[in-house]
């Protein structure tokens, strides 16, 4: 996924935002949310001085409570600001992540078992083998093999056999048209084990009235490949049939406009817009509805998801930089739609508070509202129409989301700093669902998770 453009350096203000609000479970329209906000730094004057590198490397370490996701992921990014005004920018980043995750499913008063059916690897499982809470046997007699884990009673079905790692990578060049006029381009790649993702993006700005204004148009072609081990599930299959499906891709094409204007010598805004439009496969392989008795709601059959392979996606930023006295208030608010019925709102508000030369502090707090997707559902009810589409990923549901953060950075010596970035992510939304059938009613269906991310970072400028 491409990330919007930032302010140079403090890698936590984008990539780590973003890693963290998908891994706990937020929605595309919440991780776009995150990389809007900027970090502030004891540096950030002079950052594009001609003739000067800077480089900045940092480390997310991030934790859902629950013996949940765990993701570890350092990174690294430079800037070069050539002499003659051009610059060349880049970052790499690796991700290794663990834990349990949601599968979709529907919690239920005795334990329950998930049993898959794929075709064999090429690399034959002779014996059974565990991972996490996972049992993966041969089917004696044929070229299948079975998957199965069991989750407790009374609790949302989690598949503890949760693991990745992913390496990404960007590269771009800024070349310096007139005194006024930028050209950018660029390209990232970010690979996993059964996904992949690579992207080209090109953006032009420009200076009006003395600079006090800015006008800027950016454009972003992604294309995406979904390759699960087994392959991909079609929509509703059940879950312990034979997954036939082979891998499955996807193309996003994003826009974004924007002016940023400077109203007071204490005041900064900035308006954008942006629109995207996916094409191709955009559901989950790994997540699965229950089938429950419309009487009892005892779960009688795990089935694949489905989800509408088209989305378009609009939004509205709006940021502002207000200084006061010695102090930095960075406030904005962005409202987001797409066609998949999501609506979203985001408050965010930080302030940079200086202590002496080399010290700084920034308390922030961030707000997060969305609905829920048109095809959202927790359940379905075993003999009734299958709707055209159906999602329990908890990251289409209705919730609310905050997060309480403080990032601090201290110069070491001229040129060098070392910051931290710690906050404190909290989800709430319904945690029953009264109208569901039986004793489903009195279970929490609730997905929602409370994780902690920090990241630790040197950002070093040299000539």
């Amino acid at each position: 996924m491409q990330l919007n453009p930032r302010k140079p350096g403090r890698i936590a203000a984008g990539l780590g935002l973003m890693t963290t609000a998908l891994l706990a479970g937020g929605s595309v329209a919440e991780a776009q949310d995150s990389v809007s906000s900027s970090g502030t730094s004891l540096m950030t004057e002079g950052v594009a001085e001609p003739g000067t590198t800077t480089v900045d490397t940092a480390v997310l370490f991030y934790q859902e409570q629950g013996g949940r996701v765990r993701a570890i992921e350092p990174s690294t990014e430079f800037t070069a600001n050539m002499l003659n005004g051009d610059t060349i920018s880049g970052s790499l980043t690796f991700d290794s992540l663990t834990g349990a995750t949601p599968n979709g499913a529907a919690p239920w008063t005795s334990p329950q078992t998930f049993t898959s059916i794929q075709p064999a690897p090429s690399t034959q499982v002779t014996s059974t083998s565990a991972s996490g809470n996972r049992i993966v046997t041969t089917v004696p007699g044929t070229g299948l093999v079975q998957s199965t884990y069991t989750v407790a009673a009374n609790t949302l079905p989690m598949d503890a056999g949760f693991k990745d790692h992913r390496f990404a990578g960007t590269l771009g060049y800024g070349a310096l048209l007139d005194p006024d006029t930028r050209l950018k381009f660029g390209c990232a790649a970010s690979v996993e084990r059964d996904y992949q993702s690579y992207s080209g993006n090109l953006g032009i700005s420009r200076d009006l009235f003395g600079k006090n204004t800015t006008v800027s148009l950016a454009a972003n072609l992604e294309w995406d490949k979904s390759k699960p081990y087994y392959g991909t599930p079609t929509g509703f299959q059940a879950l312990n049939s034979q997954v036939t499906g082979g891998n499955d891709s996807k193309t996003v094409i994003s826009v974004v406009a924007g002016v940023t204007q400077t109203l007071t010598r204490f005041w900064l805004t900035q308006l954008n817009y942006s629109y995207g439009s996916s094409k191709g496969y955009q559901t989950d392989p790994y997540k699965v509805l229950s089938e429950v008795d419309g009487q009892l709601g005892t779960p009688l059959q795990y089935i694949y998801e489905n989800r509408p392979r088209s989305r378009t996606r609009q939004s509205v930023y709006w940021g502002n930089k207000i200084a006061l006295g010695p102090t930095v208030a960075d406030v904005s608010l962005r409202y987001y739609h797409d066609s998949w019925g999501i609506d979203s709102i985001t408050a965010e508000a930080s302030e940079q508070i200086p202590l002496g030369r080399n010290f700084y502090v920034e308390p922030l707090f961030r707000y997060y509202h969305q609905s829920a997707a048109n095809f959202y559902v927790k359940y379905l009810i075993s003999g009734a129409a299958l709707p055209a589409y159906a999602s329990a990923d908890g990251r289409l549901s209705r919730f609310n989301a905050t997060t309480l953060g403080v990032k601090a950075g201290v110069r070491l010596f001229e040129g060098t700093e070392l910051y931290l970035d710690a906050e404190d992510y909290r989800q709430s939304g319904d945690h029953l669902d009264p109208g569901a059938p039986g004793a489903l009613a009195t279970l929490d269906m609730f997905p929602g998770v409370h994780a902690l991310s920090v990241i630790t970072g040197l950002r070093v400028k040299f000539e």
